[in-house]
């Protein structure tokens, strides 16, 4: 339980990490690299708190669209951002509509992963997936024998 809670105070903390502006500026840089290096089009929010960050990257990068408008077109290529990372399911849910509107080949973009069991691209339903943050540490699955 005491990693649940560990996790969301850590997702806390990042989203409020984002009302400083130059923590904003500097996640908007690294958003933009990854947006470059893949040849995206269009950006998607995966959820509500990475709309700031989405909104900080459309106003730095003009020649990238946002996937509500009419620019969408079925050989886009388009990214998908989000600042934290659990299991992977508003990443996954956010390819799902980007398909149904006719993205051909999704990345997605996440500050921190949340936990240590990391969720993979093929888990999120996208062709790619980078995580920028520190990573938690992995647990091991193997248990040892107290004896009794």
């Amino acid at each position: 339980m005491s990693d649940l809670l560990d996790a969301v105070d850590t997702a806390h903390s990042n989203i409020e990490r984002l009302t400083d502006p130059g923590a904003l500026r500097d996640a908007t840089e690294q958003v933009i690299a990854v947006a470059r290096q893949c040849g995206a089009q269009a950006v998607l929010a995966a959820s509500p708190v990475a709309e700031r960050l989405v909104g900080a990257l459309l106003s730095s990068c003009s020649d990238l669209v946002s996937l509500s408008s009419q620019a969408a077109a079925a050989s886009q290529n388009v990214l998908i951002v989000d600042v934290n990372l659990a299991s992977g399911t508003t990443v996954a849910q956010a390819a799902r509509h980007a398909r149904s509107r006719g993205a051909r080949r999704i990345h997605a973009v996440v500050l921190h992963q949340l936990t240590a069991v990391a969720a993979q691209a093929a888990d999120c339903g996208v062709d790619a997936l980078d995580v920028l943050g520190e990573r938690p540490p992995t647990r091991s699955l193997s248990t040892t024998d107290s004896g009794l």
